[in-house]
């Protein structure tokens, strides 16, 4: 035994030994459970069923799990349990499912506010309770938001890799969804004082209409259209509170805070479809100001410019998915105060967490595998000021000012001179197909002049 072992009390180290035990009950518990392959197992919309659905768990019924955790509880407690897993669930599980029905290999988890929570039950601090003690669910991190309390949750990955399904709401089902959605009824925040370029915005914004059609049809998961429907229902009535934030100089509008799934829908003169444009590894164009090695910038200026960014900047590294990198690419940017809660797979886990919970900077993947051929760059960046207030550093604020310089200032001026459609998304850009190429051409052109670099630009 160590020295850190040692200076473990006899109740810390009983402890460890309960949830060891524990530990090796659940896994043996998963492991009687197959693994599914694909995860995402193939649905139909059954008859009379809805364009709206959740996901669930392929491999445990809700009602069960609620009859065997709440043997001594009533029958409208054990469905007010089933019904709050189902939508914790969903949204657990929207995000970290790729496209392909893979799962993502590194979360954040799903930042949930405590007053949302209760929403869809007052009783969900006991439900997490009971679903963190029988290991359905983990927090991985905690902060405060708004004077709101804000937790990361996440979903086991043994859990989701038994299967997961697509469950449609039945047409009544769906009504009762959308009345509870709470649509705004706010007018228009947009200011009467606005920059020239925000005006501009505004004009291309009023000749932009929604796809209701296509919307009405789309196969859309409950917490997707919670999302959507209020965004979809304000751009409708022509609500676009656009504004650019002072702090960070990036520009906001509707379809910006609206999902992605938004933008597809999005039709000029109510007609014509619009294409999305994206600069591929958009801050690290701005980073590499911090890059004191010509070799390792000259390196990465290549990277900039390849296929794929992330995976080029960490070498491709074998089953590792380009969006566990990219999604990790943040906290490498701007660091993090975050605390975590790792989840346990041995009696060393189960130490560090006794000893050790704060959520080192180097232990974010993007980091430990760009370290490899980036070290001088990585390390420059691992002193870097940490998250702040509110979770924007001066260092991350700065970075995306100068972000919004080139996307929002520099190109949308131009565009507005030269009359193309342009409609800027933070790193990216919404358009005509007629004016995409010009508009690919200016943007490549005002990253170069702020940056000495050339821009992938990818269309979406």
């Amino acid at each position: 035994m160590n020295g850190k072992d040692k200076s473990l009390t006899d109740a810390e180290k009983k402890r460890l030994r309960e949830r060891l035990i524990w530990f090796k009950q659940w896994k043996k518990f998963i492991d009687a459970i197959p693994n599914q392959n694909p995860i995402l197992q193939p649905s139909k919309r059954p008859a009379g069923s809805s364009n709206v659905f959740s996901y669930r768990l392929a491999a445990f019924n809700y009602e069960d799990l609620a009859d065997r955790w709440f043997k001594d509880r009533n029958k409208t407690y054990k469905q007010n349990f089933a019904e709050y897993l189902a939508q914790l669930y969903s949204m657990l599980i929207e995000p970290v499912l790729h496209a392909d029905g893979s799962l993502s290999k590194d979360t954040k988890g799903v930042q949930l506010h405590s007053l949302d929570l209760k929403k869809i039950n007052r009783n969900y601090s006991e439900f997490n309770d009971v679903l963190f003690r029988e290991g359905f669910l983990e927090l991985i991190s905690v902060h405060d938001a708004d004077e709101k309390k804000c937790r990361a949750y996440a979903a086991p990955t043994e859990i989701l890799q038994k299967g997961i399904e697509k469950a449609f709401l039945s047409e009544s089902e769906k009504q009762a969804l959308v009345k509870s959605i709470g649509l705004s009824t706010e007018p228009d925040k947009t200011s009467k004082r606005m920059d020239l370029v925000c005006r501009y915005f505004l004009q291309q914004l009023k000749w932009t209409k929604i796809d209701l059609m296509k919307f009405e049809l789309m196969e859309i998961e409950v917490g997707q259209l919670r999302k959507l429907l209020p965004r979809v229902d304000r751009f409708q009535k022509g609500k676009h509170d656009i504004k650019i934030n002072v702090k960070e100089g990036r520009f906001y509008s509707t379809y910006i805070y609206a999902p992605k799934v938004m933008r597809k829908l999005m039709l000029w003169d109510g007609k014509k479809p619009m294409v999305e444009g994206d600069v591929a590894g958009s801050h690290f164009h701005f980073l590499l100001k911090e890059m004191t090695d010509a070799k390792e910038r000259k390196e990465m200026e290549k990277d900039l410019v390849s296929a794929d960014p992330y995976l080029a900047m960490c070498s491709h590294p074998k089953g590792i998915a380009r969006e566990d990198l990219k999604g990790s690419s943040h906290q490498f940017k701007y660091g993090s105060r975050l605390k975590r809660y790792p989840k346990m797979n041995d009696l060393d886990w189960a130490k560090f967490r006794m000893e050790k919970r704060t959520l080192l900077y180097r232990e974010g993947l993007l980091y430990r595998h760009i370290i490899k051929k980036y070290p001088q760059f990585a390390a420059t960046m691992a002193q870097m000021p940490i998250f702040g207030h509110n979770q924007k550093s001066k260092y991350a604020c700065g970075i995306m000012r100068r972000e919004a310089k080139v996307m929002v200032h520099m190109v949308g001026q131009r565009c507005m001179k030269e009359k193309l459609v342009y409609l800027p998304i933070h790193d990216g850009f919404l358009t005509l197909p007629k004016h995409y190429d010009r508009v690919c051409e200016i943007v490549t052109e005002s990253f170069k002049k702020e940056t000495g670099s050339v821009p992938l630009i990818r269309q979406k």
